[in-house]
């Protein structure tokens, strides 16, 4: 039989909405007025990885969340810059100049003396003496393998893999007579990467399963499958292309070339809608697009030329005036509902939607921010970048979904997220860990601790048993002002795993696929705004 966590919540009404917050610097890496900026923050084998430099180099950095524990890992010579930190095979891999070999492939396994260059791709140096540099980029996991591109004598631009080590790193054939054009991503379908390339013919899409024999062409004419942005939704990957004399349109492709089609003309009025920031949800796709009548504005669709619509005309009568998310991060999924920005022409628009007209709603406007760039979901709330309308210096904000509860954190924090590439924000053991400006040091290696809500409650029982756990989770409420609220299991670093809305007195919820460990379980009342944290044991 099954072990079970049986918790008897009784609540009277509580209202409890914490907002108190602290910013602390955990290492100043660039010490002085500079800033590090630091960025790629990655977790691996329960410490945080990140990218730091001096405003000409930079490096590789561990930390276990403490200004001590806060450490070079390198690599130990020269002084390039790291680009592109990706984790694949318990490794990291990036591009870097030691000041020998020119920029090339590196990997690290975390530790000095693992951090060493993988392989120089594109050998030897110029006339002057400068090395040459392959300047791999663009890394991708797929098929078990990390794909990349980089340049030699040969090629400019090639598609290559690596399965780690240097006898298995490797350009896919030396056939293309062109370089690959407008990659700066792939697209990952059924262990396959896809790409726009040329092999002398003419550009189209191409896809590989990382061999040679296995590199080959997919449809002809096809130009910017995955060239700026693209999302994967229900065995398709969509993408903007222009490739029929209609202009850069939505289409979508499941990897074959009669599968690959437009979805819809959306602009028929200016030739190109450019969709782009392309998000998912699980069912549906929004982007950005522009009809030609009301601008750049977010639509959605369910992958059919009648289920693609305009979701919302923030900016009436003022087409080409609206400003999104920079990145598809501006849009995000937060208690099961899609959560987006949009510019009214004064003040930034906080929607929520499923994707429909009707079904989208004004969270809050925020005046005095032109838009979002970064959101990202921690410990129960949205986090996102707003750049100033005035002067564009970025700031943070934070959310719970709801209007009071959306707000700038105060004391004011500054960022940045649109310079230098690799901008992040990572839940780290119970706090938020970021680049910020902490009084006259700069951007540098800071962290932000939430003041959650203390277990103490208003005549309210509380009992939970048996603890530790195995496998079903049955939490039982008696107060009808809870139904309708969000119940939440979380980890220790803030992410959520499993959400359920409380729509009966008792909600059931496997966690037999937990790891074994300490979780947070999390309840929020949308009425009172009321939460109640407690920790829960999964054997």
């Amino acid at each position: 039989m099954k072990k079970t966590l049986l918790i008897l919540l009784f609540f009277n009404l509580i209202t409890l909405l914490v907002r108190a917050q602290t910013l602390s610097l955990v290492k100043d890496v660039n010490i002085g007025m500079d800033s590090s900026y630091p960025r790629y923050l990655t977790e691996f084998n329960g410490e945080i990885y990140f990218v730091a430099g001096n405003g000409t180099h930079s490096k590789l950095y561990s930390s276990d969340g403490t200004t001590a524990g806060t450490q070079l890992v390198g690599p130990a010579i020269g002084n390039g810059v790291v680009w592109e930190l990706t984790l694949y095979n318990n490794n990291f891999y990036f591009t870097y100049d030691d000041g020998v070999h020119g920029l090339e492939l590196w990997k690290s396994d975390g530790t000095t003396a693992g951090t060493i260059m993988l392989k120089d791709i594109y050998t030897g140096t110029t006339a002057g003496g400068t090395p040459y540099s392959s300047l791999p980029r663009y890394f991708t996991i797929c098929n078990g393998l990390l794909f990349f591109q980089a340049s030699t004598a040969a090629r400019a631009q090639g598609l290559w893999v690596t399965d780690g080590t240097e006898a298995g790193t490797h350009m896919l054939g030396n056939q293309y007579s062109d370089p690959f054009a407008s990659v700066s991503s792939f697209v990952v379908l059924n262990n396959k990467i896809y790409f726009e390339g040329n092999d002398g013919s003419g550009y189209g899409m191409w896809s590989s399963d990382g061999t040679t024999a296995g590199t080959q062409l997919v449809k002809p004419g096809i130009i910017g499958s995955p060239s700026i942005n693209h999302v994967v939704f229900n065995n398709r990957f969509y993408f903007q292309n222009d490739s029929n004399g209609l202009g850069g349109e939505l289409w979508a492709s499941d990897g074959t070339d009669t599968g690959t089609v437009m979805i819809k003309d959306i602009n028929t009025v200016s030739y190109s809608s450019d969709p782009q920031n392309f998000f998912t949800d699980g069912t549906k796709v929004y982007f950005v697009a522009n009809d030609g009548i009301t601008g750049r504005e977010l639509w959605s669709t369910d992958g059919t030329t009648a289920g693609t619509q305009l979701v919302k005309d923030v900016n009436p009568g003022a087409p080409n005036s609206v400003t999104y998310a920079s990145t598809p991060n501006g849009i995000i999924k937060f208690a099961n509902e899609v959560y987006a920005f949009g510019y009214n022409g004064t003040a930034v628009e906080m929607l929520r939607t499923n994707g429909t007209p009707a079904g989208t709603s004004l969270i809050k406007s925020l005046p005095g921010i032109a838009g979002v760039s970064y959101s990202y979901v921690f410990n129960g709330k949205i986090y996102f970048v707003g750049f100033a309308s005035v002067g564009g210096s970025e700031y943070l904000y934070e959310s719970d979904g709801t209007t009071a509860g959306t707000f700038q954190i105060n004391p004011v924090i500054a960022t940045y997220s649109t310079s230098p590439n690799g901008f992040n924000l990572l839940g780290f053991a119970g706090n938020l860990y970021l680049p910020a400006s902490f009084s006259s040091q700069g951007f540098e290696f800071c962290r932000l601790t939430p003041s959650l809500p203390n277990e103490v409650f208003s005549a309210v029982s509380l009992n939970v048993y048996p603890n530790p756990a195995q496998d079903n989770l049955f939490v039982t409420v008696v107060d009808d002002k809870l139904v309708g609220g969000v119940l939440s299991i979380l980890s220790l670093h803030g992410q959520s795993l499993r959400e359920r809305t409380i729509n009966a007195t008792t909600i059931v919820m496997d966690i037999s696929d937990f790891q074994s460990g300490v979780y947070l379980l999390r309840l929020e009342n949308r009425q009172t705004g009321s939460i109640i944290i407690k920790k829960i044991i999964k054997n």
